[in-house]
């Protein structure tokens, strides 16, 4: 079995019964017995142990209920630094790069009641970014500027409705003003407009029924257009929902897509190597990676990919140095990351890896924070209320298929 090409998407169940079909043609049924023994333990194995790409994580405390984490250059050092939001101390948490891979102790301000996520834009045209927080409890997004001295101010908040889940931005009305979109807990979709000042005002509310949750942004059908595509989670939801943009702040009908069961998160990411961005869904509570291709013309589904307990953030990248895209999954359930190493088509070697990490990994980033070239991991522990940083080690790239 050991060398054995197949996509770790393929039922194990059709893996065994093709294969024990041809054994049984060929062989003696005392020797059949034995092989299907072997075949069986083979493939019931989710993983296996990770090859030696990351270094030992470095840890830095973050306050309660961290939700939601952004890498970005705050203070223009050309190092990423990381914003944190802990969702159960109403506070955001700043953490200015050395440059290395470490990070100096946060800078901690006070924000609305229950931020569960950010988003960071240069949202009143000074060159300095800006970060916008939903605060879940109060019903509203903070703006927060930066200023030239790397310290922040309050700007204003923006009333948006009950319960706002995620936040993104983009200029969804060709203005060259960043603008955000948010999504309420129960059935609706957002639209700032940036005023360019770091205000916005109200835009069109959409109906987005099925728990929307997380969001990304992109021109997925080549009309220079931002769109949004929107991960809903509730129990019997098995769809996405792209949102076409229309350029001048308004939204098409949504195109409902297929698959993606309960999903929790959302990212994009060009898997196959086609030169379109195609997305990927999370099911936390079906333990479900979904991958949708960009045809040019909409989203197609793919089979359901194999994942350990309870996948949530999935970071894209190159992580076994063969230049093709991988993915890193944070398992809410398993304490884990898995990287699933990619083909090129949009499929993926099995088994898959796993590195143990602390209990009850959230969010997760990818970004390279020791300017080594390589994609780090930023990992947020819920319980343990920790930024874990784990860096990539230089490495040869690895021989993922005989």
């Amino acid at each position: 079995m050991k060398g054995m090409r197949y996509n770790h998407i393929m039922p194990r169940s059709s893996i065994v019964r093709i294969l024990s079909q041809k054994i049984k043609t060929a062989f003696s049924p005392r020797i059949f017995l034995g092989f299907m023994m072997v075949l069986f333990l083979t493939a019931c194995g989710q993983s296996e142990p990770g090859p030696d790409i990351f270094s030992l994580p470095t840890n830095y405390s973050v306050g309660k209920k961290p939700a939601e984490l952004k890498a970005r250059d705050m203070n223009h050092d050309g190092f990423p630094d990381i914003l944190v939001c802990n969702s159960g101390s109403d506070t955001l948490s700043y953490f200015e790069a050395i440059g290395d891979g470490t990070f100096k102790q946060p800078f901690t301000m006070n924000t609305g009641r229950e931020p569960v996520a950010l988003e960071v834009g240069d949202f009143d045209g000074d060159g300095i970014p800006d970060i916008a927080i939903s605060n879940y409890g109060d019903g509203e997004i903070s703006i927060v500027l930066g200023q030239k001295d790397g310290v922040f101010r309050q700007k204003a908040s923006v009333k948006v409705g009950r319960l706002p889940i995620a936040v993104v931005a983009g200029d969804f009305n060709n203005d060259e003003k960043l603008d955000l979109a948010v999504t309420l807990r129960f059935d609706k979709l957002v639209i700032l407009l940036g005023v360019g000042d770091g205000s916005f005002k109200t835009g069109e509310i959409y109906k987005a029924s099925g728990t929307p949750a997380y969001m990304t942004v992109g021109d997925f059908n080549n009309d220079k257009n931002l769109d949004i595509a929107v991960a809903f989670n509730a129990v019997r939801v098995n769809f996405i929902r792209v949102f076409y943009g229309n350029g001048d702040g308004t939204l098409k009908n949504p195109v409902k897509v297929k698959g993606g069961k309960q999903s929790s998160f959302i990212t994009q990411y060009d898997i196959n190597n086609d030169g379109r961005n195609d997305l990927l869904t999370s099911s936390t509570m079906n333990d479900v990676i979904k991958l949708f291709l960009n045809t040019g013309q909409g989203f197609t589904s793919l089979e359901d990919a194999a994942a350990e307990k309870g996948p949530q953030y999935i970071v894209p990248g190159d992580f076994t140095g063969d230049r093709i895209p991988d993915l890193a999954i944070a398992n809410r359930r398993d304490a884990s990351v898995s990287i699933l190493q990619g083909r090129g088509d949009g499929t993926f070697i099995f088994p898959h890896f796993n590195y143990p990490v602390g209990a009850s990994p959230r969010a997760m980033i990818g970004e390279d924070f020791n300017d080594d070239g390589l994609t780090d991991l930023a990992l947020l522990l819920y319980d343990s209320q920790r930024l874990e940083i784990i860096l990539r080690k230089i490495t040869s790239p690895l021989q993922i298929d005989s």
